[in-house]
């Protein structure tokens, strides 16, 4: 038996033998790969090798090798045609919104024939478009802003990195858009137009928004609350360039209109201040016999719930923070009511619901602790920086909106009847205190030393009672007392007037008229059409009128995009004014001019001036230069109604 080798698995290794080798081939040339083939080598389907500027069958056959352009190229170029038709439609949209009536298609065809003829082509050959649309995503956000800002330096104001307000619950509230753009619409809200009124405390609102309580917090509040933030909202490049807002404040709209029908009967907090809230918009709407009654029932329901009377049951808590939290702001929502219902008695002549003011309020000893440590910044800018005397022009506040209800209720009482001996001295009184309460400011309230928006719309609105309570008695005069001799009413009026004027131009020089609280619709009113009887006037400084109409004018222009209608029927009230004094245009600077221009048949139309429902008074305070009534001959000026005058006026122009 034979063994085989270990190291033979095959076999045995004597049996071996040595197969000859042939001379081996040369190694294969590696094929490179060719990624695109030219277009006769694919026609044919020959497989192309690549080479340029010419394949090898394109130089055998003589012709020229042409590549045409793959399918992700031909997609990016259509993207980017697509992209250039998109921002030219755009750019034709934009100046057919601008520069045709609405409701009249006629201009709007001829301006697309003019700049774009083959458009009615596409539009008329376009098919109709899916009827599912991709969701819309709204940037109105603090990112949007540092965005856009990089294009456009901001003078050295640095913006935020976060909101005032940081929320991530509003998908628990319904809202239709992110955290984010919430969070940003609501800290426009709180830094521009709460401070104002303190109609909603941020504190306890945040804090039910955030723990999905509804004492201070609902659905119907968060969603005017963001309408008002749409409304404060605006590009850096352009502040007027408010497309995405308006879209956003329409959707807002519409699920306020159908939250308001399920919430409206609830008598708690939110349903009051949103109701309240609500009615000041419907105003810049111009339907305001909507919205005062919607402003008037919140602050007669909230009066009559005891909600402002001390140890309401509905501000008790049991947690001792809270607690106090719920004391502090049940004077602030109290007194923000009562004041926002005084204000509107006087511009509108209606009667107060509230028989007296609140019995709570802040000493001055509490008002300077909660102060302590507070400061405010033009939102989204972090600079400039103020200490807020927030609760120090609240205690202030409080006092002066009495006086206002006051003065209202005088205005009422004389309605319709020429002021006696006893109305008259009731006129010193309330005028008298005026006085006494502008000589209480302190000193870190000074204009010179608190220049936030608040505290210059307090002074307004202490300068615009002035002048209203002096419309009451201006062309009368009446056998006075000594006691009461002191109470001149065109004096009076004219220093008013002056200071309203000269603090309309500080705001304007402070903070522009990029986010304003909605009172300043009322306030540039009063600044424009007094601003006009002193124009072109002996003893008038015409450098300074000409500026404070220009403000009054560009302010409510820009509030009309944001805020509506009412702020159109201003300028068109001024521009009838302008042209009744026979103002020229070279009386007035060049943006006011340009404006004015506008409102003839382009802003503002027939239809703007049928569908108003306007109740905001006018005083007839531009009698014409040669009709001028004499001293104490009895003739006083009368209030009017901006609808009114509007109509009355658009007679006199057919």
């Amino acid at each position: 038996m034979s063994v085989w080798p270990l190291n033979d698995p095959g076999g045995n290794a004597r049996y071996k033998v040595a197969i000859p080798r042939v001379a081996g081939r040369a190694a294969i040339t590696k094929r490179q790969r060719v990624t695109r083939a030219c277009d006769a080598c694919r026609l044919i389907k020959l497989r192309c090798n690549g080479k340029r500027p010419s394949c090898g069958y394109c130089a055998t056959i003589g012709k020229p090798c042409l590549y045409s352009a793959s399918k992700r190229e031909a997609l990016q170029i259509d993207l980017h045609r697509l992209e250039g038709k998109v921002q030219e439609y755009e750019s034709t949209l934009n100046d057919i919104l601008m520069n045709c009536p609405p409701g009249d298609l006629k201009p709007i065809l001829k301006l697309i024939s003019q700049r774009r003829p083959e458009l009615l082509a596409a539009f008329n050959n376009a098919t109709s478009l899916p009827r599912s649309y991709p969701s819309t995503k709204y940037t109105l956000n603090l990112e949007r802003m540092h965005i856009t800002a990089r294009g456009k330096p901001t003078a050295g104001l640095g913006l935020r990195r976060e909101p005032l307000i940081q929320t991530r619950s509003s998908q628990y509230w319904g809202l239709i858009v992110d955290d984010d753009v919430a969070s940003h619409l609501l800290s426009l809200y709180f830094a521009w137009e709460n401070p104002t009124w303190h109609l909603v405390d941020q504190e306890l609102f945040v804090h039910d928004l955030e723990t999905c309580s509804t004492r201070f917090c609902s659905p119907l509040l968060v969603h005017i609350m963001m309408l008002y933030g749409c409304s404060l909202s605006y590009g850096m490049h352009s502040f007027t360039d408010r497309r995405q807002e308006k879209a956003l404040s329409q959707k807002l709209y519409d699920e306020i209109v159908r939250l308001w029908e399920l919430e409206k009967e609830r008598l708690d907090v939110p349903t009051l201040l949103s109701g309240i809230l609500l009615g000041l918009l419907c105003c810049t709407f111009g339907t305001d016999r909507l919205g005062i009654g919607l402003v008037m029932r919140g602050a007669s329901l909230y009066y009559r719930l005891g909600l402002h009377k001390e140890g309401a049951p509905y501000f008790d808590c049991v947690n001792k923070d809270l607690k106090i939290s719920m004391v502090r702001a049940q004077k602030l929502i109290s007194w923000g009511i009562f004041d926002v219902q005084s204000l509107c008695s006087q511009v509108y002549r209606k009667p107060s619901v509230w028989p007296k003011p609140p019995s709570i309020g802040f000493s001055e000893e509490e008002a300077r602790a909660l102060d302590e440590q507070l400061t405010w910044s033009p939102y989204p800018f972090q600079i400039p920086l103020f200490a807020a005397r927030t609760y120090m022009i609240t205690r202030l506040r409080c006092d002066l909106a009495t006086l206002v209800n006051q003065a209202s209720i005088l205005a009422l009482d004389l309605q319709d009847a020429p002021p006696t001996e006893a109305t008259w001295a009731q006129a010193c009184l309330i005028h008298r205190k005026l006085v006494e309460w502008e000589l209480r400011f302190p000193p870190e309230l000074l204009l010179e030393r608190n220049s936030t928006p608040h505290a210059l719309c307090l002074r307004m609105t202490y300068q615009c009672t002035v002048v209203s309570l002096c419309d009451i008695f201006e062309g009368y005069t009446v056998e006075q007392s000594h006691e009461h001799s002191d109470f001149d009413p065109a004096a009076s009026k004219s220093k008013a007037i002056e200071a309203h004027c000269s603090t309309i131009l500080l705001y304007k020089h402070f903070h522009g008229w990029k986010s304003v609280p909605i009172v300043m619709l009322h306030f540039s009113c009063v600044a424009g059409i007094h601003s006009i009887a002193r124009i072109g006037k002996p003893g008038q400084d015409d450098l300074k009128w000409t500026r404070v109409l220009e403000s009054s004018v560009v302010g409510l222009w820009n509030m009309a995009v944001s805020w509506g209608r009412l702020g159109k029927a201003f300028l068109r009230l001024i521009a009838f004014i302008l042209a009744k004094e026979q103002i020229r245009n070279d009386q007035m600077t060049t943006s006011t001019a340009a404006i004015m221009d506008q409102l003839d048949g382009t802003y503002w139309t027939a239809t703007d001036t049928a569908s108003l429902a306007a109740d905001y008074v006018v005083y007839s305070v531009m009698p014409s230069n040669n009709s001028a009534p004499p001293e104490g001959s009895g003739q006083r000026l009368a209030p009017h109604s901006i609808e009114d005058l509007l109509k009355a006026a658009e007679k006199l122009t057919i």
